[in-house]
């Protein structure tokens, strides 16, 4: 089995999470991190057997999550 580390942080601009796999190449934006990581696990397998051109096992993925840093105005 092949691991992964997606990254994910929050996008000020795009007002939404975004996942970032130089490896894979993947990058996803959506409005909740629930639904990113759902997004990830769907598209990332496809990504991956299409640019290998074979079917491979189950990928595992790791996900290094940046927090949001606030500050008050």
């Amino acid at each position: 089995m092949e691991k992964f580390i997606i990254k994910i942080f929050w996008d000020d601009e795009a007002t939404g999470w975004v996942a970032v796999c130089d490896e894979i190449p993947l990058t996803l934006y959506a409005d909740t991190i629930e639904h990113l990581m759902q997004e990830v696990r769907e598209t990332a397998p496809e990504i991956i057997e299409s640019n290998s051109n074979k079917p491979m096992a189950e990928p595992i993925f790791s996900y290094l999550i940046e927090e949001r840093l606030c500050r008050a105005i």
